[in-house]
C-alpha cells in the first residue's frame, strides 16, 4: 500500500506559503499538503490525522493566535503527536529563540528563505530526510561550507563504518570522524571524552540497532540528555539504519531523533548520498556552530 505523506504548512504570511507550496509540488510527489494560518488550527487539523503514515510540519515562528513556540509545546506534550517531525522556518536570527525552539523538540530550525531556488533546496531537505523518499543520487550535493568538520559514527557494523568513513573523507577532505561501535564505548566516550576533543563534533549519525533497538533508543535518549546539560541542544543526531519499518521511525522521533535516514542499499549511490546529508545538515540548517555566531 502507498505511504500518505502530508505536509502541513503552518504561517501567517500567504506569499511564503505559496512559494513554500510549489517548491514541494516541485519536487515531492504525491505530496498532500495543508495550509493553516496559525498555531490552533494546525492543532486542530492534525489531531484529526494523527494516525496519518507520514506528517511532517513547517512550522512558523511568528503566527497570530498561537505562535510557533506555543505550538510545539502543545504537539511535544501529546503523545499522539510527539513524534511528528517539525521544522520551524522564521526570519529570527535570536540564538536564544533557536535554542529555545530545539529545547523544545523542534527536528531543525531553517532560516526563511529569499529565493525560491532556496525553498526548493529546502524541499529537498524535507523530502529526504523527514518524508523518506530517497531520489536517483545521479550527483552529490556540493556543500558550501568545507571547513574541518567533526562527526561522530556510531555504527557497531565494521563495514558499515568503513564505507561511512569512506564517503565522509570524499565529501569533506578535512573531516574529522569519530567512529565508536557500541553503546557502553559511546556512554563513556561522551562522559568523559567530548571536552577533550580539538573539534566537538557538529553532526552525530547514529545506528539504531546496535545490536537491537532497545540499545540504539536507549543511548539516543542518554546523548540527548548530554547535549542538553551541555547546552548543545542544536547537534543533530540522524539516525541511519537498514531498517525502514514505520514504527522504527516513529520511535526514534519520540525518543527525539533529529532525522531518520533509510541505509542506501546501493554502494554506488553511497558518496551522493552522504553528499546530501552533509549538505542539509551542515549548510541548509541551523545547527549548534551557527547559533554560537549569532
Amino acid at each position: 500500500m502507498k505511504t500518505t505523506k502530508t505536509v502541513y504548512i503552518a504561517d501567517d504570511d500567504e506569499d511564503d506559503r505559496m512559494l513554500l507550496r510549489e517548491a514541494i509540488f516541485s519536487v515531492i510527489e504525491d505530496a498532500i499538503i495543508k495550509e493553516v494560518c496559525d498555531g490552533v488550527e494546525l492543532i486542530e487539523q492534525i489531531r484529526l490525522e494523527s494516525h496519518a503514515n507520514e506528517i511532517v510540519i513547517l512550522l512558523d515562528m511568528n503566527m497570530p493566535k498561537m505562535n510557533g513556540l506555543e505550538a510545539l509545546a502543545v504537539i511535544k506534550s501529546d503523545p499522539d503527536l510527539v513524534h511528528i517531525p517539525i521544522i520551524m522556518i522564521s526570519t529570527a536570527s535570536n540564538p536564544e529563540l533557536i535554542t529555545k525552539a530545539y529545547l523544545g523538540g523542534i527536528n531543525a530550525y531553517i532560516a526563511k528563505p529569499y529565493l525560491f531556488d532556496q525553498y526548493v533546496e529546502l524541499a529537498k531537505a524535507v523530502n529526504i530526510c523527514f518524508l523518506h523518499n530517497y531520489p536517483s543520487f545521479d550527483q552529490s550535493a556540493a556543500l558550501k561550507n568545507i571547513d574541518t568538520k567533526s562527526i561522530l559514527v556510531i555504527d557497531d557494523n565494521a563495514d558499515q563504518n568503513k564505507l561511512i568513513n569512506l564517503a565522509l573523507k570524499h565529501i569533506i577532505p578535512h573531516v574529522n570522524v569519530i567512529t565508536i561501535e557500541n553503546q557502553a564505548t559511546s556512554i563513556e566516550f561522551i562522559s568523559s571524552q567530548w571536552d577533550k576533543c580539538s573539534i566537538s563534533p557538529q553532526l552525530i549519525l547514529l545506528d539504531l540497532y546496535l545490536p537491537d533497538r532497545k540499545n540504539g533508543l536507549s543511548l539516543l535518549e542518554e546523548i540527548k540528555q548530554f547535549l542538553v546539560s551541555k547546552n548543545l541542544t542544536a547537534i543533530p543526531i540522524i539516525i541511519l539504519s537498514q531498517s525502514n519499518d514505520p514504527a522504527d521511525i516513529r520511535d526514534c522521533y519520540r525518543y527525539q531523533a533529529n532525522a531518520y535516514m533509510t541505509k542506501s542499499s546501493d554502494l554506488t549511490v553511497w558518496f551522493s548520498f552522504f553528499s546530501y546529508i552533509c549538505h542539509f545538515w551542515m549548510d541548509t540548517i541551523i545547527t549548534q556552530n551557527k547559533i554560537s555566531r549569532y
